[in-house]
């Protein structure tokens, strides 16, 4: 018995081992994504401004929400959207030539086939675009919005999912299509 017992404590062991590998694999795959736009840094006159969890933990037991200049503000009184974000990185420029460097290397990373196009839409005010790389609960979301006197890369990285927070599923559809099929079935009443 001590044979069959010893081997089952290994198997468990092992079990236990494999099962840390895979979480540790599944966020430094993650951690890869956001750590891709890191390169985005290095172009001269673009300004980064990097929250870390800890900072995002402060601002969601407070109740303030983060707010980062004019660009970026995430109210949240009850703090259950910041719990879901391990860090937020802001990469803004507002000199054309650091914007068009910006605007290209941010579209040459999310032309990769793990970024999952959400939002695209230009118009005379500027583009906005929203992407989504997903590696099981762990996502990683792009925000890019550029606009005649300047450029924005947000890149928000933890379990926050970007397409509840807009009422969509993953698949990019909105939820709302129900509830225009149901107005559609009342007015034909």
């Amino acid at each position: 018995m001590t044979m069959v017992s010893q081997f089952s404590g290994l198997l468990t062991t092992m079990k236990k081992l494999a099962v840390c590998a895979v979480l540790i694999f599944a966020c430094i795959s993650v951690n890869a994504e956001t750590k891709e736009f890191d390169k985005l840094s290095k172009i001269k006159d673009v300004e980064v401004t990097h929250v870390n969890k800890d900072m995002i933990k402060l601002a969601a037991q407070a109740g303030t929400g983060i707010h980062l200049g004019e660009t970026i503000n995430l109210d949240d009184d009850s703090g259950e959207i910041l719990n879901t974000i391990n860090e937020i990185k802001v990469f803004h420029c507002e000199k054309k030539k650091a914007m068009d460097e910006l605007k290209n290397k941010t579209l040459k990373l999310l032309k990769n086939k793990k970024w999952n196009p959400l939002i695209d839409t230009k118009s005379d005010e500027g583009q906005i675009k929203i992407y989504q790389a997903k590696e099981g609960e762990q996502n990683t979301n792009v925000v890019f919005v550029m606009q005649e006197d300047e450029a924005v890369v947000v890149v928000i990285d933890g379990t926050f999912d970007i397409t509840k927070m807009m009422g969509m599923d993953n698949d990019g559809d909105d939820d709302n299509d129900e509830d225009e099929e149901d107005n559609d079935d009342e007015e034909q009443d």
